[in-house]
């Protein structure tokens, strides 16, 4: 659908919000269930599929962004994808969790934040 005078935002755009709010959804939901499996020996390969999702969950998201016109917005929101990636990076390289905590509340705000989004644009 084409924007017309009464249309604030395209179907396009709504379904780009929508799939926006899925990936922050899952994304949060892996950081969750990654945080709990501390125990490294028994967990290895789920932790490592966790980590791979989490990490291009948020490449995508990353790459979604209109860095050149985005404004603040954008550059903060890369800068909080980034402080995702690190944390998750933390795990399977050094395999430390302290960071997770962080990036799990980082998405629950983006979570809750674009679900006002979507709810909006619908």
């Amino acid at each position: 659908m084409e924007k017309n005078e009464n249309t604030i935002i395209t179907n396009k755009q709504k379904k780009a919000v929508k799939a926006v709010e899925k990936l922050l959804a899952a994304m949060h939901n892996e950081i969750a269930e990654l945080n709990a499996l501390k125990d490294i020996e028994n967990n290895l390969e789920t932790i490592k599929e966790k980590t791979v999702k989490i990490s291009k969950i948020c490449v995508v998201l990353q790459n979604s962004l209109d860095l050149e016109h985005g404004g603040e917005v954008a550059s903060n929101l890369n800068h909080l994808y980034q402080h995702i990636r690190f944390s998750v990076a933390r795990v399977t390289d050094d395999n430390d969790f302290s960071y997770l905590q962080s990036a799990q509340k980082v998405t629950a705000e983006l979570t809750e934040g674009w679900s006002k989004v979507s709810t909006a644009a619908a």
